[in-house]
């Protein structure tokens, strides 16, 4: 079966069309995502923040609490009020809507009952797996923040759920 000069056209043409409707959903989607992330992890560089300001107040102690019950301790003490600073952009938790951080609206694990003497390279907060694809960001003791790629990004940073 032979094609003619004006189906191969008309074929060439439908295939112009169709990367140029596919081609710039996949850069806008990435810088989106980037955006997110970055954003993600201010959130995490605030939350430290927090933790930095209450620990000034309970001789170098961090809240004691695992999880939600220690992100809450600093938003009910006033050291970081903003509920929208616990929830990942990139996440589907809402955003707590009476003022609390529970487990179901808080898209961070935290780790309490750490330090100021706590080693920098120990992980205080950091992402819930389902926040980003393949990528998760963690905040250290010493306050810097990493990003780590990958599917196995918390098995390879030897942090556990």
């Amino acid at each position: 079966m032979k094609f003619k000069t004006y189906e191969k056209i008309c074929i060439v043409i439908i295939i112009i069309l169709l990367i140029g409707i596919l081609l710039p959903s996949g850069p806008r989607q990435w810088s989106m995502s980037k955006s997110r992330r970055i954003s993600c992890t201010s959130n995490l560089k605030q939350i430290g923040l927090a933790i930095r300001m209450y620990s000034q107040e309970y001789k170098g102690e961090f809240p004691p609490y695992d999880g939600a019950k220690g992100l809450e301790m600093l938003r009910s003490g006033g050291y970081l009020e903003n509920v929208k600073m616990y929830t990942c952009p990139s996440t589907a938790d809402t955003i707590a809507d009476n003022n609390e951080i529970t487990d179901q609206n808080c898209s961070y694990i935290y780790r309490g009952s750490l330090n100021e003497n706590t080693p920098s390279e120990v992980a205080i907060i950091w992402d819930k797996r389902e926040n980003h694809t393949n990528y998760g960001n963690i905040l250290f003791c010493d306050g810097h923040a990493e990003g780590f790629m990958g599917i196995l990004w918390i098995e390879n940073t030897k942090l556990k759920k």
